[in-house]
């Protein structure tokens, strides 16, 4: 409505209520997409990884590590279909070669993100099947073949800033970034984060694996309870929404 929301509710005979502040604790919470994207000229980031009883995120010797149950699973599927957009990093799509779909929730499948900057994945990954729109950001090319998209960014700038601002061109509003460890650290180390999600199993302890990211700043809003596994949700201190 551009502005003139009251005006047009007030005209069609609605109580209008114009007290200062009144739930606006509330409306950023629900608009915190919006809000993120329209005042931060980027999109909400979204956070999320599953760490084990001593903190680590994936074992050491490359093999796949199921670290959160199949309910907290199907969660992270009804996550994937609330953001527009889902980001992983080389190592992520190389040795786990995810999907990144709603395959497990009747949800629409966000936008992939792929950083690989010298393009060294192979095209037989699961992300390059072409079923969802892939974007693949990089340090040697553009090209646009429907719905795999190259995107070349610079090297001597912050990869993460040049793809927020290339995300925010594309209207893209939300992204969930499930990338590894690395990944999510750099997220959190230039304060390029709104939200982070953590699932933690902390039955499965296997000492020798790769350090789960340290979060940092950050002021933990939820927690629950899914079977073995405890769900913390934290934001980023003195962010907006407040």
């Amino acid at each position: 409505v551009n502005g003139k929301g009251i005006e047009r509710l007030q005209a069609a005979g609605v109580n209008v209520s114009l007290a200062s502040g009144e739930l606006k604790k509330e409306c950023e919470e629900l608009n915190k997409r919006f809000f993120t994207f329209h005042t931060k000229k980027r999109p909400y980031v979204v956070l999320k990884w599953a760490q084990t009883g001593d903190g680590k995120i994936a074992a050491t010797n490359e093999e796949r590590l199921m670290i959160s149950n199949e309910f907290s699973n199907r969660l992270v599927h009804k996550w994937r279909s609330e953001e527009a957009a889902i980001l992983v990093g080389t190592n992520t799509a190389l040795l786990d070669d995810p999907s990144l779909t709603t395959r497990s929730w009747p949800g629409p499948s966000p936008t992939r993100l792929v950083l690989d900057m010298n393009l060294r994945l192979p095209a037989i990954l699961q992300v390059f099947d072409r079923k969802v729109k892939t974007i693949v950001f990089n340090s040697v090319k553009e090209e646009d073949t429907g719905n795999l998209v190259y995107y070349k960014i610079e090297k001597d700038k912050s990869t993460l800033q040049q793809v927020l601002d290339k995300l925010y061109q594309l209207n893209i509003q939300s992204v969930l970034v499930e990338g590894g460890g690395v990944l999510l650290q750099s997220f959190i180390d230039e304060a390029l984060w709104d939200e982070a999600r953590i699932i933690n199993n902390s039955e499965l302890i296997i000492n020798d694996g790769l350090k789960a990211p340290v979060l940092f700043n950050a002021e933990k809003t939820g927690e629950e309870n899914v079977l073995t596994d405890t769900i913390e949700v934290f934001k980023l201190a003195n962010s907006f929404p407040g």
